[in-house]
């Protein structure tokens, strides 16, 4: 479900914080060759994380 896609995304943003730059970006084309929604959630949730901490 939609509910259940978004807490996976950002279950994987908070994982996945702290770790360098070269590592997220590699991450997130990972999850893009899975799948393409896969991977523009999981950056989107990086980035509302990020926000969130400014």
């Amino acid at each position: 479900s939609p509910e259940q896609q978004q807490v996976l995304f950002e279950n994987t943003a908070r994982a996945i914080d702290g770790a360098s730059e070269q590592t997220i970006e590699r991450h997130i084309g990972n999850c893009t060759q899975a799948d393409p929604a896969y991977g523009a959630g999981v950056r989107k949730a990086i980035e509302a994380l990020a926000a969130g901490k400014r």
